[in-house]
């Protein structure tokens, strides 16, 4: 359903070779598997997304686009998985991703830790305070621009693992989609047979 969805709203190939502004962007922009739907380069293309939707604002569809081009995912899948990241789920994400720097740090240089103690090495995040929504804000704000590799690693590892495992979902549920739909037909044409 999401297939046939998707090859009404996406162009043909021979309209995009038409596009001069595609076509002065190059081959890669041009490629076919960039603009197909086949189970390898869309699930790339969630994968690509998925990975690309923790970048800060302006880098996650140029990050998307350009593991697309590089690797022959598809582009308009990458691009469009990168919106899971918002101003709603950005925030939960951001924590999320410290504390898995910091579980990773911990775990990875434990000699690094304060005062001696082992698995303290960075501080736990601030509560969040709904009745001071702002200040709540303000203190997480602080505390996550203090945290510097724990951020970095927590995002690069989150990311990661939301790429593998979209991607190995994409891969098995579109396998599972090509089975139904094989049985299906054989269901129908066993009707048609009596």
């Amino acid at each position: 359903m999401a297939r046939k969805f998707l090859h009404r709203i996406l162009p043909d190939q021979s309209k995009l070779e038409q596009s001069r502004v595609l076509r002065a962007l190059g081959p890669w922009v041009l490629h076919p598997a960039v603009w197909t739907l086949h189970r390898r380069s869309v699930a790339g293309g969630v994968a690509a997304g998925l990975f690309c939707g923790l970048f800060p604002a302006p880098f996650q569809m140029f990050g998307a686009a350009l593991f697309s081009f590089l690797f022959h995912w598809n582009l308009p899948v990458a691009v469009l998985m990168t919106f899971y990241t918002n101003p709603i789920t950005f925030i939960p994400l951001y924590v999320l991703a410290l504390q898995i720097g910091i579980f990773l740090l911990n775990r990875l240089m434990p000699a690094a830790t304060h005062d001696g103690q082992a698995g303290q090495a960075f501080p736990a995040p601030p509560e969040f305070d709904l009745t001071a929504p702002v200040s709540s804000f303000v203190g997480l704000a602080d505390w996550a621009l203090g945290m510097g590799w724990p951020l970095v690693v927590g995002v690069f590892a989150l990311a990661l693992t939301l790429a593998i495992v979209g991607y190995l979902l994409t891969r098995f549920g579109w396998n599972l989609w090509v089975r139904w739909e094989v049985v299906q037909r054989r269901k129908r044409r066993n009707i048609r047979g009596r």
